[in-house]
C-alpha cells in the first residue's frame, strides 16, 4: 500500500488534527451564515412586519401650526446626539419652540442594536412622558448604553417613566415596532439622504445640517426660514 496513504489515514494523527480544523471551519462558515440571515431580516422582514399596520407614533414639541418644522434624526447610542438634546435643544425651545415659530419631531435612526431597542421601548411610553424618558436615556447614556446587560437597565428606566416591567419587555423586543423603525430608518435615507446622526431637517427638506453644531448654527438657519415664511 503507498506510503502517502498510510500516512493520512484516519488513524494518522495529523489527518485527525486537519479533520478537527475542517469541522472548526465549518462551524464558524455556519456561524456566520446564521448571522447572515439574522442582518438579512433586519434590513428586510422587519420593515415587512411593518408595512402590515404598525407604524412609529410621531412625538411631537410645539404648536401644529408652527411655520418651522426641524425633525431631528438621532441614534439613542450617539453621544453628538446626546449633546445636542441635553444643551444645545433646550435654548432652542425656549426661543423658537414655546414661542409658537417651530415645531421638533424627534426621529429615531438607530446604528446599531442597542439602540434599536432602546427608542422601540421609548415609543411604548405615555405621549407625555416620551421626551422626559429620551432625556433620562441621554443622561445616563453610557450608564445602560456600554453595560453588560443593557436591557435589564433600561427596563429600570422604564418602570421609573410609569410602564410595567412586562410591557416594558415586550416593547423592547416588539419586532413590529422594530419593524416600523427600521422602516422610517430607510425611508430618511432615501428622502433627505440621512447618512449619519444627529442630522437635521427642516421644512421637508428646504434646509439640512449634519452634526450636533453650534447654538448659533441653528439660529442661523431658524430665523432664515422664519424671514422667508413671513
Amino acid at each position: 500500500m503507498p506510503r502517502a496513504f498510510l500516512e493520512f489515514s484516519g488513524n494518522n494523527p495529523l489527518y485527525s488534527r486537519i479533520h478537527d480544523s475542517n469541522r472548526g471551519v465549518i462551524r464558524m462558515a455556519k456561524k456566520a451564515a446564521l448571522l447572515a440571515v439574522l442582518g438579512l431580516l433586519l434590513v428586510f422582514a422587519l420593515p415587512v412586519m411593518a408595512a402590515q399596520g404598525t407604524a412609529v407614533p410621531e412625538r411631537v414639541l410645539g404648536k401644529e401650526r408652527a411655520p418651522v418644522v426641524m425633525e431631528e434624526f438621532v441614534s439613542l447610542t450617539c453621544p453628538h446626539c446626546a449633546d445636542f438634546f441635553l444643551h444645545t435643544m433646550p435654548e432652542l425651545e425656549k426661543r423658537y419652540v414655546e414661542t409658537g415659530k417651530m415645531r421638533i419631531i424627534l426621529r429615531d435612526y438607530p446604528l446599531d442594536g442597542v439602540s434599536l431597542k432602546a427608542a422601540a421601548l421609548a415609543r411604548c411610553m405615555p405621549a407625555d412622558e416620551y421626551y422626559p424618558f429620551i432625556r433620562i436615556l441621554y443622561e445616563n447614556q453610557r450608564a445602560w448604553a456600554t453595560a453588560s446587560n443593557p436591557d435589564k437597565t433600561l427596563i429600570q428606566y422604564a418602570r421609573l417613566g410609569g410602564l410595567d416591567e412586562e410591557r416594558a419587555k415586550f416593547c423592547l423586543n416588539d419586532p413590529a415596532m422594530q419593524g416600523a423603525i427600521v422602516a422610517s430608518l430607510n425611508e430618511a435615507q432615501q428622502k433627505y439622504d440621512v447618512k449619519s446622526t444627529p442630522t437635521f431637517v427642516f421644512n421637508n427638506g428646504t434646509e439640512k445640517m449634519e452634526g450636533a453644531g453650534k447654538l448659533e448654527n441653528f439660529t442661523a438657519v431658524l430665523d432664515r426660514l422664519l424671514a422667508h415664511s413671513r
